[in-house]
C-alpha cells in the first residue's frame, strides 16, 4: 500500500465541531448524533454538510465509516443518482479502466490515512479491527455514493474521483458555492434527544470487545473438553 498524503477541505479550526454544529447535525439527521468528533465539510453558510466520527464508538464498536454526509439536500440528491443506476456504471468502469481504478485505490489509501490521522487527534488511536477496511465499496466496488460524496467533500477536490463525479452529477440540486439551508431541515422542534432506531439499539446491547473475546474463548474450550472427553469414553 502507497502512503498517500492527508488532504481536508477544512483547516484544524474549522474541523472543530460547536454545540450548534452537533445540534444542526442532530436536526439534519432527525436523531441524536453519536461520536462526532470533527466536521469535515461546511456549506458556504457555515452549517455542516459532513460529520466526521471516530473509528471506534464510545461503545466499543469499530466504526469504519469516517465521513458521514448529513446534508438532507445533498443526501436525497445523490440518492436520486444512485436510484438511477450510477453505481453499476461506475462499477462496469472500474473493471474496464485501469487508471480509474488505480486512482479509486488510491482514494481508498487516502480514506484509511485521513482516519488514522483523526483517530489519533481524537484520542481513538488505532482500531486494528477495521485496518484495510475503508468504506463505500473502496478499492474495487462501488456500494454507496453517500460515502463517496461525503468523502470528496472532507478531503476536497481530486482525491476520491468517483466521489467527484458524484458531487458534479448532483449539481442541478445542490452546488458547493450556495446555501441550501434554509427549509432543509427542522429548525422550530426541540433538538432530537432519542434515537430509536435499529442500528442504535444494536448498539447499546453490544458487550465489550473484551467480553466477547473471552466469552468465545470459554466457550471454545468447553467444546474441546466436551470433544476430549468423548475420546475417552
Amino acid at each position: 500500500m502507497t502512503e498517500q498524503p492527508i488532504r481536508e477541505a477544512l483547516d484544524a479550526a474549522g474541523r472543530v465541531p460547536s454545540e450548534q454544529d452537533l445540534d444542526t447535525l442532530s436536526r439534519q439527521l432527525n436523531r441524536p448524533v453519536r461520536d462526532v468528533v470533527e466536521i469535515g465539510a461546511r456549506c458556504v453558510c457555515g452549517n455542516p454538510l459532513v460529520a466526521t466520527t471516530a473509528p471506534r464508538l464510545s461503545s466499543g464498536i469499530p466504526f469504519p465509516t469516517t465521513y458521514y454526509l448529513t446534508h438532507p439536500v445533498i443526501t436525497s440528491a445523490v440518492s436520486r443518482l444512485e436510484a438511477a443506476g450510477l453505481m453499476n456504471e461506475m462499477n462496469e468502469r472500474l473493471g474496464e479502466d485501469s487508471a480509474l481504478a488505480a486512482a479509486y485505490t488510491a482514494a481508498h489509501e487516502a480514506y484509511l490515512a485521513n482516519r488514522d490521522a483523526i483517530g489519533e487527534r481524537s484520542g481513538t488511536g488505532a482500531v486494528p479491527e477495521i485496518a484495510g477496511v475503508s468504506a463505500g465499496g473502496m478499492p474495487t466496488r462501488v456500494k454507496c455514493l453517500h460515502v463517496l460524496v461525503g468523502h470528496s467533500l472532507a478531503a476536497g477536490e481530486g482525491v476520491n474521483p468517483l466521489g467527484d463525479e458524484a458531487l458534479a452529477g448532483i449539481a442541478q440540486w445542490w452546488t458547493k458555492d450556495k446555501c441550501y439551508c434554509v427549509g432543509a431541515w427542522d429548525t422550530d422542534s426541540a433538538v432530537p434527544s432519542q434515537d430509536r432506531s435499529r442500528h442504535v439499539k444494536t448498539q447499546e446491547k453490544a458487550e465489550d470487545p473484551e467480553v466477547k473475546r473471552a466469552a468465545r474463548a470459554a466457550k471454545r474450550a468447553a467444546r474441546e473438553a466436551a470433544q476430549q472427553a468423548g475420546e475417552q469414553d
